[in-house]
This record gives C-alpha cells, sequence and structure tokens, in this order.
C-alpha cells in the first residue's frame, strides 16, 4: 500500500496528538496475517522522539488489534538527529515496552562506545550473558536500525567494580541470612502447631462447651450418634524443597508480582535453572519461571551444592512447579525476584512459551509491569 502523499495525521484522523508525528508521511503499510504483525514505514524531515513513536505504536495496537507493530523511520538526509549517547536511556525504555521479555531494563547501568557500525555496551552489573541468551542484543539491533536507519552490531560486556562485586558479596549473604531465619521460623510455627493439635480442652476448663452438630443439637449422655460418610480429599504433594506448611497461600500471576507482595506463591513451568556455590559452601538455585503471562527469577539456598543439584535435576524433570516464597526487588539485577523456600511439584497445564519469529518481537507482559519498575527505580529516566 502506497502513501507517499499522506500524512500520518490524515490517515489516522482519530490519533490525537501534539507531536509532530502527525506530519510524517506514510510511505508504506504492510501487513502480516500469520503473525498478526503490522509494519510501518514513516518518512519525515524532522527528528521524532522515540517516545512519540513508542505512543503511536500502542495507539495502533489497541485500536487495530495488531499482537506486534513495527515502525520503521526514513530521514530525510540532512535531518539533525539526537545521537545514540543522547537517547540511550530512552531506546531502553522504547526496548522495554516492545520486548520485556528480553529484560532490557538490565542496560540502563550501562556505558556504551560507539565505533564506526559497532556499539560496544558496558553493564556495570552483571547480566551480560543472560541478555545474550535473550537475544537482547539482536532486538536492540533492529530497533536501532528502525529507529536510526543504520546496522549496528552490538557487543555486550562486564565492567564491573570492586564495590559492586562486594555489594553482590553481601547481598548474597544477606538472603542467605534471611532464608535460613524464615525457614526456621517456619519450622517453630509448626512445630507449635503439631504440638497444639493433640490438646483437648477438659470440662473443668469455665470456657468448655460441649461440641455441637451442624444444627446446635447437643446430643445427650449414652445417646448413639451416626455419623456420615465423609468423602475424604486426598491431595499428594511431591516436596522438592521445604516442608508442608499451614499458612494461607496467595497465588498471584508472574505478570502481576510486584516488589511490594510479600509471601506469594507462583505455579508454572521451568525455563532454566542453574546452582552456585556461595562463598559460605551453600548451593544457590536459580530458574526461571513462566506461567503463561509472563517469567520470572525465583532463588533459593540449599545445604550444599550437591543437594543444590539434586534440586535442580527434579525441577528440571517435573511437569510444573509450585515456588513458595517472598517477593522483592532485586536491585542489582533491575528486576523483582522471589526468594522460594518452598518448591512443589504439579501437574499444572501450563501454556508452552510462544515461539518468536526471526522479525517478530515476543510480548507477553503488561505494559503496566515496567511502570511499576520504573517507580521502584528512582535513579531510572523511563519515559
Amino acid at each position: 500500500m502506497s502513501n507517499k502523499s499522506k500524512k500520518l495525521g490524515e490517515i489516522f484522523s482519530d490519533y490525537n496528538t501534539n507531536s509532530n508525528i502527525k506530519y510524517a508521511q506514510i510511505n508504506s503499510l504492510n501487513v502480516i496475517k500469520k503473525t498478526n504483525t503490522l509494519e510501518v514505514v514513516l518518512y519525515f524531515d524532522e527528528y521524532i522522539e522515540i517516545k512519540e513513536i513508542w505512543y503511536f505504536e500502542k495507539f495502533l495496537k489497541e485500536r487495530f488489534q495488531f499482537e506486534h507493530v513495527n515502525i520503521k523511520i526514513d530521514y530525510y538526509e540532512k535531518v539533525d538527529k539526537k545521537s545514540i549517547q543522547e537517547e540511550w536511556k530512552n531506546i531502553i525504555a522504547y526496548m522495554a515496552h516492545k520486548y520485556p521479555l528480553a529484560k532490557p531494563m538490565l542496560l540502563l547501568k550501562s556505558d556504551i562506545e560507539i565505533e564506526k557500525n559497532n556499539i560496544l555496551v558496558k553493564m556495570h552489573i552483571k547480566g551480560a550473558d543472560f541478555l545474550k541468551a535473550k537475544k537482547t542484543d539482536i532486538e536492540l539491533q533492529k530497533v536501532l536500525k528502525n529507529i536510526f536507519g543504520i546496522e549496528y552490531k552490538i557487543e555486550l560486556i562486564e565492567e564491573l567494580s570492586k564495590e559492586y562485586m562486594k555489594e553482590i558479596r553481601e547481598s548474597l549473604k544477606s538472603e542467605e541470612q534471611q532464608i535460613v531465619a524464615q525457614i526456621e521460623e517456619e519450622n517453630r510455627q509448626q512445630k507449635i502447631a503439631k504440638q497444639s493439635e493433640g490438646i483437648v480442652p477438659e470440662y473443668n476448663d469455665v470456657d468448655y462447651a460441649p461440641p455441637t452438630d451442624l444444627e446446635g443439637y447437643i446430643p445427650q449422655e449414652g445417646e448413639t450418634q451416626t455419623i456420615p460418610d465423609i468423602e475424604m480429599v486426598s491431595e499428594n504433594k511431591e516436596y522438592i524443597m521445604g516442608k508442608p506448611s499451614k499458612a494461607r497461600e496467595k497465588h498471584v500471576y508472574i505478570k502481576d508480582i510486584t516488589a511490594n507482595d510479600g509471601r506469594v506463591t507462583l505455579e508454572g513451568r521451568i525455563l532454566t535453572s542453574e546452582v552456585r556455590e556461595t562463598r559460605s559452601g551453600k548451593g544457590m538455585i536459580i530458574f526461571d519461571l513462566y506461567d503463561g503471562t509472563g517469567t520470572i527469577t525465583c532463588k533459593s539456598f540449599a545445604k550444599d551444592l550437591k543437594e543444590g543439584q539434586e534440586i535442580i535435576e527434579k525441577i528440571d524433570n517435573a511437569k510444573a512447579i509450585k515456588a513458595i516464597g517472598k517477593a522483592g526487588l532485586d536491585t542489582y539485577a533491575g528486576d523483582i525476584t522471589v526468594i522460594a523456600n518452598t518448591i512443589i511439584e504439579t501437574e499444572a497445564e501450563v501454556p508452552e512459551l510462544p515461539t518468536e519469529e526471526e522479525n517478530t518481537p515476543l510480548i507477553l507482559r503488561n505494559i503496566t509491569k515496567y511502570h511499576r519498575r520504573c517507580s521502584q527505580d528512582r535513579k531510572s529516566r523511563c519515559r
């Protein structure tokens, strides 16, 4: 479809904006039915702010129910464009909307060096290998090509300061202490509960009252009482880690989780898992959980590396798992994580993780999650 003489504001007259994007010419509109994707090519003689590109993409998705919208900008050759260095934070914010599963917010704590068509991204927190596995560098290359019209090659490396490494060690030690303390407290509560289970009130207790049936009838002495047949429902749970608890579960979906939720219950399938040995000799288990609405990183601690490897093997072989623990903001990873002290194998039906077409961004999380994270990280300049 060719619309070289048509401006964006003329074709999409119901898009209300004060941005200069409404004066951009639409060179082409292309619908890919297989992936429900709309591709738009704009031509303009003024620089368009990155946030305005996202606002227009959001409008098109909501207005026409497209799963994905990709906008490419062709600028007049003499347009004075902002540099990638100037727009770095806005580029990351834009990617966080489009590719939330790629975890681009980890790039907020980074600097870049540009030499010709090569961009070296120096991350000041751990996560370079994780982002490469998520293909975040590839998605970043696509975004820069669409916005700036130049094909860049992205290289992600880590440059970690001694202070940061010290903070990581202290953070891991603190997490370990918190989990141990939480497990000890739960064990204490369970012990108290077991001790109180067998206590029967005596008749000389002034507050004691004989038991009654559902209608308040009190059986007389010597009268026989028929006990109705009750269908017993048994729930077999395979505890991979932790012990049964009488605490009420607070089940949440990953897309809705916040750092202030406290103790939560998640249920989903394992995407990735690993175990590392801490300096104190414990096994730190790290796994990504997917529940059909999004993914989240969870951490647990085993008494040693061997036990951690055994737990990893069990959760990898499970159809699905239930993870119970405390949600919180990992300030070093820039994301919400759950410290799980109970892991249960379940038979829950969890959707498969959608496959990603070569040119199609994978979008599963709700946009509001990104705004939550921005508010939690005051140092970020998300737009």
